[in-house]
Formats: structure tokens, sequence, C-alpha cells
């Protein structure tokens, strides 16, 4: 059986815009003077803001997976700094 495999390239933003539209949320763009894009997706008492729909999408994953606190603790920073090799902030 053949692995999958999907890139965060352009050819996943239609899809990701595509799916939070699936998911009940309202997603708009701003572009700013310098061309700079703002994403957001407001839905389900929640309102989330990125650069670009596939972010987007994780924030709803993330807030899905992890629930209201989402937010990483002590330990699980600790743990995510040691295995990537990062050194604890000061």
């Amino acid at each position: 059986m053949a692995v999958e495999r999907i890139a965060g390239a352009g050819n996943v933003l239609v899809p990701a815009y595509l799916a939070l539209l699936s998911l009940g949320y309202e997603v708009r763009m701003e572009r700013d003077r310098d061309g700079r894009e703002t994403w957001s997706a407001s839905g389900h008492e929640l309102h989330l803001s990125a650069s670009d729909p596939l972010e987007l999408l994780g924030l709803h994953c993330l807030r899905t997976e992890r629930g209201a606190d989402w937010k990483a603790g002590e330990v699980e920073i600790r743990d995510f700094l040691d295995r990537f090799g990062y050194e604890a902030p000061a």
C-alpha cells in the first residue's frame, strides 16, 4: 500500500479554505499596503487569525484536539525543547 503524501505548499491552500467552510467557519482575508495577507476564520464561538488558510486549519485542529486549555504546560514545553535541541528561554 502506497503512503499518501501531503506537503505544506500552494496546492493545499484552497482545500484548507474549503475544509474551513465545511466546518462552518466564515473565512476572510485582508491585505495591507505592503501586500501582507492576514487571514481570519470565525465560527464556533472562536476567532482564528493566521497568515494563510492552512495555518487557520491548523489552529482549528489545535483547538479541537487540545480544547479550551490548548496552551502547553511547562513540562510539555521542556520536553519539546529537549527533544528538538532548543535551549530553554532565559
